[in-house]
This record gives C-alpha cells, sequence and structure tokens, in this order.
C-alpha cells in the first residue's frame, strides 16, 4: 500500500475529534493533530506542504478565526475548514470572512460529511496549488523582464542580483527549503528600493564613506519603498513583507525599529540580510574569509546558523569551475542565454554598463549594440556559453 502523501493539520481542544480524525483518516492521510494555536502554527511553519487545516472555533491560544488567519500568512495554498458547535450569523459570519475558511462543518459532524468536505477541500487545495504554479512561472518571467531593464538604466543597484541569487539558493539548499519561488523573487527584487535612492548616497556607501544621519535614514529606509512597490501585487504580498524586514537584524537593529528579532523574523528576510551585507564586504572575486570576519566582528545583527552555513558554502565560491565554455565575443557575437564572466563596462570612463553574472537576452543584447554606438564599450566580452541543444539546431534547420 502507498504511503500517505497529503498532509492534514487538526486543530482542536477536543482529544475525541483529535482520535476521530486519526481513526478515520490516519491509513489514508498524514494526521497531525494539536489541541492549541500556537504549537499548530510552528508546525506549520516547518511543514508548508500542509494540504488541509481544521479548526475549531474556540481553539485554546488565539482562537479559531485568529489561527486560520494566521495559518494562511504561512501556508496560503492550503484550504481552511471551520469545525464548530457555534451556529450563529456572527460565528459564521467570522469563519468565512475574517478566517477565510473554505467550508464551515457543524459539530457534530456525521462521518460522511467529513469525509466529504474533506475531498473537497483537498481537490480545491490542488486546484490552487496548480493555479499558483502557473502564475507565478508567469509572474517570474514578467519580474525577469522588469529586472533586465532596470538593470540597464541601473547597473549599480542591480549589479548584485545574479550572484545573490546562486548564493541564496545554495543556502536554501542546505536548510532544506525546497519551494525557492518567493526567496528569488525577493532577491531579484531586494534593489528596487535602492534604485530609487540618490546616487550620491549609494555611491558614499559603498565606498565606505561615512553618511550622515539623514543620508542614513534615506538608505534605511529602501525597504520600505521596495515594500510600498510590490504589496498591492497579486501573489508578491509575502514578498514585499520580506523585502520589508530585509534590513533588520538579528538582534533589533536597524530597519525598521520596532520589527521583530531573532527567529521571528522571517527566514528569506534573514538570508537577504545577511548576503546583501557579504556582498558589500567581498571583493569583486566573491566571499573571502575577510568578509565572513567583518561579518563576524558584528555577528548579533545575524542569525548564527546561517553565518555558520553561508561560510561553509559560499566561502570557496569563486573557485568553482564553470560549466559552460568560456568565449570571449564581440557585442555583435553574444547569443541569448551567454553568461557575462566579468561586468560590461564602459570603453573610455569605465563606467558600468551591466553586471557579471547577468544572462543576456535578445533585449540586453540589443541595448548593448546601442550603448556601444553612442557611448562604446570594452571589448571583447567574456561570456560563458553552454552548447545549443541538438533539438534546437535542427529547427533551426
Amino acid at each position: 500500500m502507498d504511503e500517505p502523501n497529503d498532509l492534514i493539520v487538526v486543530a482542536d481542544h477536543d482529544e475525541a475529534v483529535r482520535s476521530g480524525f486519526e481513526r478515520l483518516f490516519g491509513d489514508h492521510y498524514k494526521v497531525a493533530c494539536f489541541a492549541e494555536s500556537e504549537e499548530a502554527l510552528r508546525f506549520l511553519k516547518q511543514n508548508p506542504a500542509t494540504c488541509v487545516i481544521f479548526s475549531c472555533y474556540h481553539l485554546p491560544g488565539r482562537g479559531g478565526t485568529a489561527f486560520l488567519r494566521a495559518s494562511e500568512m504561512i501556508v496560503p495554498q492550503a484550504s481552511r475548514v471551520m469545525l464548530t458547535r457555534e451556529t450563529s450569523a456572527e460565528a459564521i459570519k467570522k469563519a468565512l470572512n475574517e478566517a477565510r475558511a473554505f467550508i464551515y462543518l457543524e459539530k457534530p459532524c456525521p462521518q460522511e460529511e467529513l469525509a466529504s468536505a474533506l475531498e473537497t477541500a483537498l481537490a480545491h487545495h490542488k486546484q490552487q496549488a496548480k493555479d499558483r504554479l502557473l502564475l507565478e512561472r508567469t509572474l517570474a518571467g514578467s519580474v525577469k523582464l522588469l529586472i533586465d531593464m532596470l538593470a540597464l538604466f541601473h547597473p549599480e543597484a542591480f549589479r548584485r542580483t545574479g550572484i545573490v541569487r546562486k548564493q541564496a539558493l545554495k543556502i536554501a539548499n542546505e536548510i532544506g527549503i525546497r519551494k525557492t519561488w518567493e526567496l528569488e523573487m525577493a532577491v531579484m527584487l531586494s534593489p528596487l528600493g535602492e534604485a530609487l535612492l540618490p546616487k550620491q548616497i549609494l555611491a558614499r556607501y559603498r565606498a565606505a564613506r561615512g553618511l550622515t544621519e539623514q543620508e542614513r535614514d534615506v538608505l534605511d529606509r529602501s525597504p520600505a519603498q521596495t515594500r510600498d512597490l510590490l504589496q498591492n501585487i497579486p501573489h508578491l504580498e509575502k514578498v514585499s513583507e520580506f523585502l520589508y524586514l530585509s534590513a533588520r537584524g538579528f538582534d533589533g537593529s536597524g530597519f525598521p525599529k520596532d520589527g521583530p528579532t531573532g527567529e521571528d523574523i522571517p527566514m528569506i528576510s534573514r538570508i537577504l540580510k545577511l548576503l546583501t551585507d557579504l556582498w558589500y564586504a567581498s571583493p569583486e572575486g566573491g566571499p573571502d574569509a575577510a568578509a565572513f570576519e567583518a561579518l563576524a566582528i558584528k555577528r548579533k545583527k545575524y542569525d548564527q546558523k546561517l553565518l555558520d552555513i553561508a561560510r561553509k558554502v559560499l566561502l570557496d565560491e569563486g573557485l568553482e569551475e564553470r560549466s559552460g565554455q568560456i568565449s570571449e565575443c564581440s557585442i555583435h557575437s553574444l547569443r541569448p542565454g551567454d553568461i557575462l564572466v566579468d561586468d560590461v563596462l564602459t570603453e573610455s570612463s569605465h563606467e558600468l554598463v551591466l553586471s557579471r553574472d547577468h544572462t543576456l537576452t535578445p533585449t540586453t543584447i540589443r541595448r548593448l549594440e546601442h550603448f556601444h554606438h553612442t557611448t562604446g564599450v570594452r571589448q571583447p566580452i567574456r561570456v560563458e556559453r553552454h552548447a545549443v541543444p541538438k533539438e534546437a539546431l535542427d529547427a533551426t534547420g
């Protein structure tokens, strides 16, 4: 018999209800039961693949309505079901509107009705997951196009995204984050706030020159600008919150002043804080021992476990061999899919045009051609080039 895969969470103070769920559905599904809200929420944070959440109305802790609302922020694709003896219009209204419950069931609930509700909730969850995957792919493509265009007009702000994205994925793999879409979106969009800042502030900060109190306040508030830009875009609400807290120190320092501390800071925000500061502390070749020592001096600002993991998986990343062939190209011989090995600079003033590790697209190649005609670009350009699949060559005839 196949092992059960779908995870069902039940939060109910009644032991008979919890044991009933395990007895009825334990052979076909993974069932996790809890008697109060906070332990259930901690479990959900560790199990983002939860499919259906059942809660009673008078749940010890924060109550069933607040629990289901909080669970939506943690596992938005899970279907939520309110199971209660409350039959008042006010209770139903709270369950459906405030708790955003998918189904409302009255206790005692017949076994057949409960099984039917579970099947309906599972089907809803699977459709939600399918729709979200399609939307994520579409949105990821749109964000990638947006970042490519912004990187051409503000290369200094966006030059770190390619490097930090690779670093973030290595850390995610090490700590067991399997779904990385929100992490990747957060990395790609993290420079938005900086791109709106005065360039002189960014230049002084990157050169490790002192900032006035007013300039430091403007710099620290860049995550708030990013959140304001993104929070109304569907499916980027959580990403905007991760970015808002990405300057928050593990010890409670940084922006926002009244924000969370320690492990209450979302993991993605902690990763962004660490990797952003590491990028500024690192030489052009990538993180070295000195960069990690610089962060260790202010270790209280970072999640120590993350800092140790980053040192383990990133310290020697500059020594890694690239998987593709390194080619020296003129602008006219660049291809979509080529990855820049070095920064692309102007021919005379050596200003940054496009940062290393940027994957070229037809749009960015055309932009480089136009830039070369007007200003001049240093050539040849070193790129990492992967072999074109045979079927693609056959298709082009």
